[in-house]
């Protein structure tokens, strides 16, 4: 009896931890969209002021597109490691507050690089955040993966674990690189971040696993 109130108890808190991944995520995905201005078209006379302001939005929209990507990715990563992941304790759920706390704090100083794109403070200080985004992403699945608590899925080999948590570091890695080179040229900065949709693009897959598997009924 007290093992089915545990599982049911564990099926709960993974569910509703999954939920809130999802809605931060959703979230933070949308706010950011917000920064970027709309023009008042009564007081734009011309194409040409018109082409003139959109122009000034560029950069702007730049900054959007590579925060959108970047959440985008530890999205598809979160949803990826999550769903090898079938137990959960408060440890683990606190690893994850934690990482979706940072998650949340991206639109925030995407508004401050959106308004200011050629300033290389604010774009250092969006590159720390993502650097804590991917430590903590990385601890997740690290105390998840230790042989002590072995919440994912055993299917999923060692050297599959060592690789994920390898292509975890890779985001903070070059939000490092993005911020040494954005005190050379702010610009410098956004090339740097193309790498990321490309190395996910390219990544090694953990096998996949259904949700809640341990709770189907043979």
């Amino acid at each position: 009896m007290g093992s089915n109130i545990e599982e049911i108890e564990n099926k709960e808190w993974r569910t509703r931890l999954r939920f809130m991944a999802d809605i931060v995520f959703a979230t933070s995905m949308t706010i950011m969209i917000l920064n970027i201005e709309i023009p008042d078209l009564e007081a734009i006379t011309s194409t040409k002021e018109l082409s003139k302001y959109m122009l000034k939005q560029l950069s702007g929209m730049v900054t959007f597109f590579i925060s959108f990507v970047i959440v985008a990715v530890y999205w598809m990563k979160h949803l990826e490691h999550f769903s090898l992941t079938l137990k959960v304790n408060q440890t683990y759920i606190f690893l994850q507050l934690l990482f979706l706390a940072m998650i949340m704090l991206v639109p925030f100083w995407n508004t401050y690089v959106s308004n200011d794109p050629d300033n290389s403070a604010l774009k250092v200080f969006l590159s720390i955040n993502m650097v804590l985004v991917g430590l903590f992403s990385f601890l997740s699945l690290n105390y998840a993966s230790s042989d002590k608590n072995r919440l994912i899925h055993n299917e999923v080999s060692d050297e599959s674990i060592k690789t994920a948590k390898m292509q975890i570091l890779a985001e903070p890695a070059i939000a490092i690189i993005a911020a040494c080179l954005a005190f050379l040229n702010p610009t410098y900065w956004d090339y740097a971040f193309i790498l990321i949709p490309i190395l996910f693009a390219t990544r090694r897959k953990l096998i996949k696993v259904k949700y809640f598997k341990q709770f189907i009924k043979k």
